[in-house]
């Protein structure tokens, strides 16, 4: 299994959103800390650098190459690494229990077993967990501009974008904080925005079959969504709003 967001991505979207979520989170030198969802490990990574030598990172995900791959990157941190295969049942998948869990931008990607619960589960009494996805009322425009295009161009729905932009039912974490981060997506212009967007990401498997033509009018009605966006060099520089909802035990107890 590749990950669901390519490096591309990950540089641009995900890598500063990580920096902002081990700040919230209070992750100290030391800890056990875990990366649920872990994908392509741009959190783990964070994590790892964190709690550095003395620390611990669990890393969970759906498949064992990806997680093995991931393993070894974030082992280079010099934490200690161990790796979860999620499933239904992963509801003990930190043993001992962590300090810190968090999710970057992958909570749509859980299956069964509802990620709030997973993640609360799985923290000491002191713990803290953080799990980070788009603001539902504001979703990001790069991905709403793809959303839209891929709708209006081809009459395609994706089911990735759809995951991509998935958020907790607010009934279910009723207990849990709500934070908004902002940030500043960069793209290196609309040929790296398609490349990070499309070329990299399973979106590509949705679009096995469409002509040149119609994946022409995709990425122009793109460019045109984020006209008002891009700089006069054709840089991309999007703000976009994500929600960061904070469990800690003591609180939900």
């Amino acid at each position: 299994m590749e990950p669901r967001y390519g490096r591309l991505y990950a540089n641009a979207v995900v890598r500063p959103l990580a920096e902002q979520l081990i700040g919230v989170l209070g992750v100290v030198p030391g800890e056990r800390v875990c990366d649920l969802m872990c994908d392509g490990g741009m959190l783990g990574m964070a994590l790892g650098a964190a709690v550095g030598r003395h620390g611990a990172v669990v890393l969970v995900d759906t498949d064992d190459v990806l997680l093995q791959r991931v393993a070894r990157e974030v082992s280079g941190t010099g934490c200690a690494v161990s790796t979860r295969i999620a499933t239904a049942r992963t509801v003990a998948l930190a043993e001992p229990p962590c300090d810190r869990v968090a999710s970057l931008c992958t909570f749509g990607f859980w299956e069964d077993a509802h990620m709030l619960d997973v993640a609360e589960r799985a923290l000491r009494p002191s713990g803290r967990a953080a799990v980070l996805t788009w603001d539902e009322a504001q979703p990001p425009l790069h991905e709403v501009a793809l959303v839209d295009a891929l709708r209006d161009a081809a009459g395609i729905t994706s089911p990735f974008l759809a995951r991509c932009l998935a958020s907790p039912d607010p009934v279910k974490a009723a207990h849990w904080e709500r934070v908004t981060l902002q940030d500043v997506v960069c793209f290196d212009g609309i040929a790296g925005y398609w490349a990070a967007m499309v070329g990299e990401r399973p979106l590509t498997a949705e679009l096995l079959g469409e002509s040149e033509a119609t994946l022409r009018d995709i990425r122009a009605a793109c460019e045109r969504a984020l006209k008002a966006d891009t700089a006069a060099d054709g840089t991309l520089r999007i703000p976009v709003r994500a929600t960061l909802w904070c469990c800690s035990r003591e609180a939900s107890a």
